[in-house]
């Protein structure tokens, strides 16, 4: 299983993407004279519907608290432990430098498992006895279950791991802004992969029975279908030799696999015990644990991901000022080098900077001006690879501008550019 044709790509046009970013709330419109809502870039966000009005726009002085539902136990409790060793280290990095024009952040978590109902009872303790100004989460499941809440209650869910489409949805969810890419975006991209790099696709599709793994499912289905690419047969990869004998049986010779961190490995190891060889397997950009990959051994070669974070690891990057900052920040803490650990930490920089902005607009630091930043950016945040961007508008929803295609080398156990940054927009 190999990368094949890297030098075949070209610019890659959304037309999904830009159908769902192009949806608007009845509460985003113009601003009204009553002095209620606020606009930035375009967004603009009626706070009379929110369960204490008062409280969205109330100056935020003493600290930002910011409640973090995650896994700290449960089948990915070890890439959270990545992810939030990431994340805490660029927050300190920030609070050592003084906070936000002096206001220090404090990040609480709850353990929720993985399982979205205690995702859910985290939420309301956040939002009820803690009073926290922002949330963030682990997963498309728990973005589901704290979602209503938050929004009700106007406390922004920012850059939670999340990828489902629905949750773009401005109307529904103002004041959710996700952090990995939305899976419409990055479906449709490995599905002209794959049409650039396989002369006959013939393609399979394993997906994880979470809330993750479905809606990453459903979405690369709906971009083959977008693409008139046939989808040969679909199944979960609960048990991952039955998965791989399926895709065999099918005469798959590309498969999608909708994996969810922690458990994306076993699908390659065991497809190599059933002797299944594909032309060619891509994978959900949050499939992207080294230790993973590793454990598969010569079954995950050549699996290819679309890529958006720096790797601290390519020894091209050794002197980027980024990657030695973030190294030095990182210090002795496990795997500063896994992609969830940078992953976990470009979430707390894009939080940051939100903050600074909404910090510094003309009405200082509320919850208000924290949606309204976050819908407001063009950031090149400093680990995200060259030539992407963080980008928000009220035309646009917030992602990443683009991927470049990365396949994993067992050899030299990372992954390896196979490809230039091709553009979504």
């Amino acid at each position: 299983m190999t990368a094949l044709n890297p030098s075949r790509r070209r610019r890659l046009a959304l037309p999904a993407l830009v159908a769902v970013a192009g949806l608007l709330m009845a509460a985003c419109g113009s601003s009204s004279d009553d002095g209620d809502d606020k606009a930035s870039d375009g967004f603009s966000i009626n706070v009379d519907d929110c369960e204490d009005p008062a409280a969205a726009t109330a100056k935020i002085t003493d600290k930002i608290v910011v409640g973090y539902s995650a896994p700290l136990s449960g089948p990915v409790a070890g890439p959270v432990e990545l992810a939030t060793t990431g994340y805490d280290a660029r927050i300190k990095m920030a609070n050592d430098a003084g906070g936000i024009n002096g206001v220090k952040i404090e990040v609480k978590y709850r353990d929720d498992a993985f399982q979205p109902d205690k995702t859910k009872a985290n939420g309301t303790e956040f939002i009820q006895k803690d009073k926290v100004d922002a949330l963030a989460t682990f997963g498309s499941g728990g973005t589901g279950a704290l979602a209503d809440d938050q929004n009700a209650a106007c406390i922004p869910l920012l850059y939670p791991s999340s990828s489902d489409p629905k949750f773009l949805d401005m109307e529904l969810y103002p004041w959710t802004v996700q952090f990995l890419p939305s899976a419409a975006a990055e479906t449709a991209y490995l599905v002209k992969y794959i049409q650039d790099n396989v002369d006959d696709p013939k393609v399979g599709v394993v997906e994880n029975p979470t809330a993750s793994g479905k809606a990453q499912g459903e979405a690369f289905q709906e971009s083959a279908k977008a693409a008139d690419m046939k989808i040969l047969d679909t199944v979960e990869d609960t048990d991952p030799a039955a998965a791989a004998t399926a895709m065999k049986a099918a005469g798959a010779n590309v498969v999608y696999h909708g994996g969810v961190t922690g458990t994306c490995g076993v699908f390659d190891s065991a497809s190599a015990r059933v002797d299944y060889k594909p032309e060619l397997v891509v994978k959900a950009s949050n499939c992207a644990n080294a230790a993973e990959y590793i454990a598969a051994g010569a079954g995950a070669d050549g699996v290819v991901i679309a890529k958006y974070l720096k790797d601290p690891s390519d020894p091209d990057l050794a002197k980027d000022p980024a990657v030695v900052e973030y190294l030095k920040a990182l210090g002795n803490a496990p795997d500063p080098s896994n992609t969830i650990t940078v992953a976990g930490w470009v979430q707390a920089d894009l939080l940051i900077n939100t903050l600074q902005q909404a910090a510094d607009s003309e009405d200082g630091l509320t919850h208000q001006s924290m949606i309204e930043a976050a819908r407001d950016q063009d950031y090149a945040s400093p680990m995200l690879i060259d030539g992407v961007k963080w980008v928000s508008s009220a035309d646009r929803n917030a992602g990443v501008s683009g991927f470049a295609p990365y396949a994993w080398n067992a050899k030299e156990k990372r992954f390896i550019n196979v490809g230039d940054v091709t553009s979504i927009d």
